[in-house]
């Protein structure tokens, strides 16, 4: 009995070893791309990079991935659960496996479909994505993919962070700079920075990216002002917002609890930070300074033991020379450059498909296009993007409705009908340009 044991013990020892290593990328392709006999020389990859190639349908791809990298190559995304299923079940057994899902143009609703689907159950980890046309276009980005991925890849935000049962949008972090700045946020938030500004244009996600510090810091409430739209010049208004009155402050005034107070120890987001000059600083003097404020006709202070978080489309420059430098100290603000999405071709290709996904959701009688022409996905490249996510989303709409109604039946939209969308949407000189922050 005990020899037959030694004896299949020593059977499973010698097929351990005669076992052939994981390939460092293992490239899940249709069959189509199979035939090619896809190598590391074809994905222009260093030599002593193994590439192993299997189906979509293999055991290999879905039995227990082994291979540090896994590049899904042109499946439609649609496809893709088994796989990534396994890739998150790879990270959650602690090893560090990246998927990357390579589509066309032509796939980006599909793509869109199954990031929206994948989203709310958290089931995204460790994926990056790359766009293409062909392989030879896949090989030229392959080698800026083989990174870790060291973040989630999704934050989950409620549409309005302070109404209950509000619906939840999706911000998905997917390039390397987003994920560094993450990472960043999650370092203030673990070890008590509670000071910090966030710099970045119009749309870049800074409100998102607050909210990701109070669910790290996991805490209180996140309140936010806007300063532009709050900010009337009178100080007794900023006082009664920020620190709160007492009943009786002034004829006929009740209690009113203020952003410092709702938020307790959670987070006080400051958006529009730029117009934090003339009354609003003379409030923030004392609570930035001394840790307390003093709530509108009140006797005793209060202690200030929310995080204070700024965010601003302006340079940090413009920042100093809109207060006097006395002033300007007392902000006592490490800063948070947020990338733009121009810099950012994971998170515009995230941004592009989600946002294709949810227009075609829409649509009962128009036939609703699948993606982008390879012309029309260069044009959105080429952009700047002043306006970032906000400005994407704005073309993204007019090309589509454009393309809905006047190219009847089409199922791409072409480089036209971007252009039109950017001039209308995305000018490249206007006026504004010159204020916001250059990331």
């Amino acid at each position: 009995m005990f020899g037959s044991a030694k004896k299949a013990d020593s059977r499973k020892a010698q097929d351990m070893a005669s076992r052939e290593p994981a390939a460092d990328v293992l490239v899940v392709a249709p069959e189509a791309y199979l035939r090619d006999r896809l190598s590391a020389e074809a994905l222009q990859l260093p030599a002593d990079r193994r590439v192993q190639t299997v189906s979509l349908t293999d055991p290999r791809a879905t039995g227990g991935i082994e291979s540090p990298y896994v590049l899904s190559l042109f499946n439609n995304p649609l496809d893709l659960d088994a796989l990534a299923d396994q890739v998150v079940a790879a990270r959650g057994a602690g090893r560090e496996t990246v998927l990357i899902v390579a589509i066309n143009s032509t796939q980006l609703v599909a793509l869109g479909q199954w990031l929206e689907r994948r989203a709310p159950t958290g089931r995204l980890q460790g994926t990056r994505l790359l766009l293409a046309s062909d392989v030879d276009g896949v090989a030229q980005q392959l080698i800026q993919r083989l990174r870790p991925v060291t973040e989630d890849n999704v934050i989950r935000m409620p549409a309005t962070t302070e109404v209950d049962n509000t619906a939840f949008k999706n911000f998905f972090v997917f390039s390397p700079e987003l994920q560094a700045l993450v990472a960043r946020i999650r370092g203030f938030a673990q070890n008590g920075v509670s000071r910090a500004c966030l710099l970045g244009g119009p749309g870049s996600g800074k409100t998102t990216l607050a909210y990701y510090y109070f669910l790290v810091r996991s805490k209180g409430r996140f309140v936010s002002i806007n300063l532009a739209a709050e900010n009337v010049g009178d100080k007794a208004a900023i006082k009664s917002l920020l620190c709160g009155h007492v009943s009786g402050a002034f004829p006929g005034a009740g209690a009113r609890t203020g952003a410092f107070q709702h938020a307790r120890d959670g987070v006080c987001f400051l958006d529009e930070s730029h117009e934090i000059s003339g009354a609003v600083m003379e409030v923030l003097m004392e609570a930035l300074d001394n840790g307390q404020y003093l709530p509108y006709g009140a006797s005793a202070k209060q202690p200030l033991e929310c995080a204070v978080l700024y965010a601003t489309n302006r340079s940090w420059t413009f920042l100093q020379n809109a207060v006097n430098l006395d002033q300007f100290t007392r902000l006592g603000a490490s800063t948070l450059q947020v990338p733009e999405l121009s810099r950012r071709e994971e998170d515009m290709i995230a941004v592009v498909a989600t946002c294709l996904s949810r227009l075609a959701s829409k649509c009962s009688n128009w036939v609703a296009p699948t993606g982008l022409s390879s012309e029309a996905w260069a044009t959105i490249k080429d952009c700047r993007w002043h306006g970032n996510i906000r400005g994407v989303v704005r073309v993204l709409e007019s090309a589509f409705v454009d393309t809905a109604t006047t190219r009847g039946g089409d199922t791409l939209i072409r480089a036209p009908e971007i252009e039109q969308g950017i001039l209308l949407w995305e000018p490249k000189t206007h006026h504004s340009h010159q204020i916001y922050a250059a990331a």
